[in-house]
């Protein structure tokens, strides 16, 4: 592989740029900072440093090709990587959601149970009054 997926990712953004490049045979108008990223991008990707004039559009256009053809041939790998592994995630999904409606409805009965029987033990105690007074004598601990 020539790109990483972080690379590919920041090279996206310069898609038209490339396609015009490679399937028009011209530049579009990419501008020094673009073309500054591009280069970058390229670099860290091969690991030595391509050489072009900026102002040539004929070096620029040799530039882009060389950078796009593998570009969009990687970034349509991973597109197809990734759309394998979100079907995957999909599929793997629906069988733990199945799994967990059979057990929510265990969980559902446990739950009604507990619910009642706390319901029962608070109905049955009576609460308890307070009121400034008694609540300082539990502080206090000086409680009768």
């Amino acid at each position: 592989m020539f790109y990483t997926r972080e690379q590919i990712q920041r090279l996206e953004k310069y898609r038209k740029s490339f396609e015009t490049a490679l399937y028009s045979g011209f530049a579009r108008n990419v501008g020094s900072v673009a073309l500054k990223e591009i280069e970058q991008v390229y670099d860290e990707a091969l690991g030595s440093h391509y050489s072009y004039n900026s102002g040539c559009s004929i070096c620029v256009l040799g530039f882009l090709k060389r950078v796009g053809e593998p570009f969009l041939k990687e970034a349509e790998i991973y597109r197809k990587k990734e759309e394998k592994e979100k079907q995957k995630a999909e599929k793997t999904n629906t069988e733990v959601v199945e799994n967990v409606e059979v057990k929510e409805e265990s969980l559902v009965f446990e739950t009604i149970n507990t619910c009642n029987s706390a319901a029962t033990n608070t109905c049955n105690s009576a609460a308890t009054k307070t009121n400034k007074r008694t609540r300082k004598k539990k502080e206090d601990g000086t409680e009768q």
